[in-house]
């Protein structure tokens, strides 16, 4: 038998040239940015800033045709009408008698996803309704319009965040990763945790 040890050679991040930097930059995102954690955050807006629980997410943020993030699921009656959050976002512009005109009628709003790809406008979003009256169907279409807009423009800005999340970190973020995680990077770029070796002498 026979028992073999093997010498690494670990450097702090800001030992690294600017190359070897990129490739230790892209094995912490791997390890550390994973898109669990990027969803949660995400759902975790979506209830907490707009009282949202009925929505999750698809993305595929790979910088290739087809990219995006969209959201799929449903907005309740309850979230539309008794979530103060979400309501004046939903009803902007419209008139208090015109919501009360509509509160029997609108139950709640659909966004199916549909296709192979995760951008926005993979989604249709619709009413999901009872019977109204022409002067209902144009308050609701007012209300449909709403959310689109703050679809839209939710959808824009996850997407924004998901390429910088996955992609992009600092060199203080690095620095700070590596020494809460004690970290040390090869020549080559990959990450050592030195818990797990034993120091030369």
């Amino acid at each position: 038998m026979k028992q073999l040890a093997k010498t690494i050679t670990g450097y702090s991040f800001g030992e690294l040239d600017e190359f070897t930097r990129q490739d230790a930059k892209m094995s912490v995102l791997e390890q550390e940015h994973l898109p669990a954690f990027f969803s949660q955050d995400l759902k975790e807006t979506l209830s907490d800033d707009f009282g949202l629980r009925h929505l999750k997410t698809f993305y595929s943020l790979s910088n290739c045709q087809g990219d995006g993030l969209c959201l799929y699921g449903r907005i309740t009656f309850e979230e539309l009408f008794n979530n103060c959050k979400f309501r004046k976002i939903a009803f902007k512009d419209i008139h208090h008698k015109q919501i009360q005109s509509i509160y029997g009628e609108l139950q709640g709003i659909d966004f199916e996803h549909r296709g192979r790809y995760y951008y926005a406008n993979s989604v249709n979003i619709e009413s999901h309704e009872y019977n109204p009256t022409d002067k209902q169907a144009a308050i609701i279409e007012k209300v449909i319009g709403n959310v689109k807009a703050w679809y839209f423009a939710f959808c824009k800005e996850w997407e924004k965040r998901g390429y910088t999340y996955f992609y992009e970190i600092s060199d203080e973020e690095m620095t700070m990763i590596c020494n809460e995680n004690d970290f040390l990077i090869t020549e080559e770029g990959a990450l050592i945790n030195q818990n797990e070796f034993t120091e030369a002498v």
